[in-house]
């Protein structure tokens, strides 16, 4: 028998019908939610959620969420935990949950989750100051993207600034794309053009060592890589 046990929690907003799409990607049945390691995977928004978001697990999730909720993240009881919302995200601490069916074949589970946001202070206020991440790295790309990485545990968040004239930093913050870690880069490149869908050649990832592969199905609902670490 599975027992119940803490775990990150990822809120995908896409629409049911990508769930088929999400099961061709991860050779797995088509289902609401997935388990992957230390994370699991909601496939479109659960009924008492109010949009896309993350839960971040805690050994005393209801201890994690007093103290969240002193740091000025207001969050209550739902089936999942305890979750509130902050500048477009629904945040908060993960309750133990029984584990869900796995990815199959070559997919191992979330790499990092990719975040969109307007505003560089307010993301690291509410990512480190209430949810206890760690920012790792802060740096501008050649090509001009300004990115933060940030982890907590298992969880890796790249978060990608939005800058430049005409954009309002007020604007709401949002979850924009996933990363899922696979063992084999071109495998899985091979499964999924063998099921007719578009995977873009296998190229150098921008850290050092990995693999990555771009998956281009609609179907989705979101922007997906495949990440192979090396």
């Amino acid at each position: 028998m599975s027992t119940a046990q803490a775990r990150d929690l990822l809120i995908l907003d896409v629409p049911e019908e990508s769930r088929a799409a999400h099961a061709r990607l991860l050779a797995a049945d088509a289902v609401a939610r997935y388990t992957a390691g230390g994370t699991d995977i909601a496939v479109g928004i659960p009924a008492w959620a109010g949009g896309t978001g993350l839960l971040v697990a805690a050994d005393d999730p209801a201890g994690l969420a007093r103290l969240v909720d002193r740091r000025g993240l207001s969050v209550s009881e739902v089936a999942d935990g305890f979750a509130g919302a902050a500048d477009g995200l629904v945040l908060g601490v993960a309750g133990p949950t029984v584990p869900s069916p796995p990815p199959g074949a070559d997919i191992t589970g979330v790499d990092h989750v990719v975040v969109t946001s307007p505003n560089r202070d307010r993301i690291i206020a509410t990512l480190c100051g209430r949810l206890d991440f760690d920012l790792r790295l802060d740096r501008v790309q050649s090509w001009g993207v300004h990115q933060l990485f940030l982890r907590r545990g298992d969880l890796l968040v790249e978060v990608l600034l939005q800058e430049g004239d005409g954009v309002d930093p007020t604007a709401p913050d949002g979850i924009w794309g996933v990363a899922w870690r696979t063992v084999d880069a071109d495998a899985t490149r091979a499964r999924l053009t063998d099921l007719g869908i578009t995977v873009s050649e296998v190229r150098r990832g921008a850290k050092p060592g990995t693999r990555v592969a771009t998956v281009k199905d609609p179907a989705l609902g979101i922007p997906t890589i495949v990440l192979e670490q090396a």
